[in-house]
């Protein structure tokens, strides 16, 4: 005989994959005529961008391409180039067993790299890209809620959590011409390029995601007046409205916006001068929608008429808390060994990368990053240095129990300045968001019921003493000894569910 079970649905978002994919990239790359033949190569850089990233079946598909720009010395090793080429890359992942509709966030990364030239005409590249992704379905649990049956006795528990609400994936393009601006010689040629993208304001109502961001832009160029080596900066803003079923106010996003594959092109103007450049960049929008509930489960049971056959099931429910931002400022100190600093040419950051945990009412992030520095000396020669660092950051997060923490971040050098002629002072900002949250094991009863060939309990009324110690619990007195905990109660006239002391207790069964 089965007892009766009455479940209440509990959704959540299981991962089919959450970690790294790496995809080696192996290229060689003879220099076009135009270019002039290299005498040392200063800075390889290299930019992995998502140009498409989609979900059939269990296998995740990504597209891509690197960006890749050589900064060298010419034959003579007086004046800065740069020659500029792309490499696609593919990956195909599998995920386990997604058996529904799966949403991913994809982050490309550069892991190593070796470049070098062979000679004065041809590099050769050794690279992998890191592919960060978290793609999750989401999934619909029955937790046993209730127990009907006769003279079966159950013990019930609240526990506070999220139920994952929605996932949605969004993808869309930014293009606009930008003029340099006013005083900014005319271009040659782009040497660097950095596009980041962020969201700076959401919404949640009736079923949409409402979002405003912007797309931070700079450039290094070279004049094609006098040769001399010029940045920019602009910003684009964005706002973008996509569908999410179930989307309120009364929910938490964990929103991850990334920018994509991007381009930045010069543009001639009326009299053959390139004074614009055209930009175009692909955003990625993620979101991850959470709703707080409470969940109600039987986690034990027994029978005061017979054995029972208990069956359990396994599970894990996340209590997500809030979504934290912060901006970490560090300054950072870089000195040149090689020749004094005439003059500063470029500088910025890159190779970020940034780890936090969350445990104890304290959130620790690790963040850590390479600045790099284009310089001319005092001799005039166009020199590069780049140096890594790590930097810890702890924020006292009181009143929080949240135990683990997911982040998104980006790093940029917000100003520098000169500090002596051998030293660059930087000012680096990090911004990060984390999703702070708990996830906890449970064990709840999944059926009960009286094997057939099971004999019931002989039926002899009886009034026991039995002395109970501080701190029993009534449920394990009442269920040890096959008495009814509401007969437990009303015969001892016990409200709370442990005894305060030691006491005999009378246990009467009928």
């Amino acid at each position: 005989m089965q007892a009766k079970r009455k479940t209440k649905p509990y959704d959540y978002f299981d991962p089919v994959f959450d970690g790294s994919y790496e995809v080696p990239i192996d290229t060689e790359y003879n220099l076009p005529d135009y270019c002039a033949d290299i005498q040392k190569v200063l800075k390889c850089r290299v930019v992995p961008e998502i140009s498409s990233y989609g979900i059939s079946e269990d296998t995740l598909r990504c597209e891509g391409v690197c960006d890749i720009r050589v900064l060298y010395l010419d034959s003579k090793g007086d004046s800065l180039k740069c020659c500029e080429f792309t490499k696609e890359f593919s990956a195909s992942i599998k995920m386990k067993n997604p058996e529904g509709p799966a949403v991913a966030w994809v982050r490309a990364a550069v892991e190593h790299l070796t470049c070098r030239a062979v000679n004065a005409r041809r590099i050769d590249l050794h690279l992998a890209v890191s592919l960060k992704v978290l793609a999750v379905v989401q999934r619909q649990e029955q937790i046993t809620c209730g127990l009907e049956g006769d003279g079966i006795e159950k013990l019930g528990e609240h526990r506070r959590a999220s139920q994952a609400v929605n996932a949605v994936s969004h993808q869309f393009s930014i293009e606009d011409r930008l003029p340099l601006k006013n005083g900014k010689p005319p271009m040659e040629s782009i040497l660097r390029k950095e596009v980041a993208c962020r969201a700076t304001d959401y919404k949640l109502a009736q079923g949409q995601l409402s979002v405003s961001g912007r797309a931070d832009m700079s450039f290094l160029y070279l004049s094609s007046v006098d040769g001399t080596l010029e940045k920019m900066s602009a910003s684009l803003e964005f706002s973008q409205v996509v569908e999410c079923e179930g989307a309120g106010e009364d929910c938490l996003c964990d929103l991850r916006v990334m920018a994509g594959q991007s381009s930045i092109q010069p543009r001639e103007d009326d009299v053959g001068e390139y004074t614009s450049v055209d930009v175009s960049v692909k955003v990625f929008l993620t979101a991850f929608l959470y709703q707080p509930c409470e969940v109600e489960m039987i986690d034990d049971a027994y029978s005061v008429k017979g054995p029972l056959e208990l069956r359990y099931a396994q599970s894990s429910l996340l209590d997500a808390q809030e979504v934290y931002s912060e901006v970490l400022k560090k300054k950072c100190s870089l000195t040149v060994t090689e020749e004094e600093i005439q003059k500063v040419v470029d500088l910025w950051c890159e190779q970020e990368s940034v780890q936090s945990t969350c445990e104890e009412g304290k959130l620790t992030y690790r963040v850590r990053y390479t600045i790099c520095l284009l310089y001319r000396s005092a001799s005039g020669r166009i020199l590069y240095v780049e140096k890594s660092f790590e930097h810890s950051f702890t924020t006292e997060m009181e009143g929080s129990k949240a135990k683990r923490s997911d982040t998104i971040s980006l790093t940029d050098l917000w100003e520098y300045r000169i500090a002596d002629k051998n030293t660059v002072e930087a000012s680096v900002e990090t911004w990060v968001s984390s999703l702070l949250y708990s996830r906890e094991p449970v064990k709840y009863l999944a059926s009960a019921g009286m094997d057939d060939e099971s004999k019931s309990y002989p039926h002899e009324p009886q009034l026991l003493v039995y002395y109970a110690s501080a701190g029993e619990k009534l449920w394990d007195i009442a269920k040890s000894h096959r008495a009814l905990l509401s007969d437990l109660r009303e015969q001892n006239e016990l409200y709370d569910d442990t005894l305060p002391d030691s006491r005999p207790l009378i246990i009467c069964n009928r």
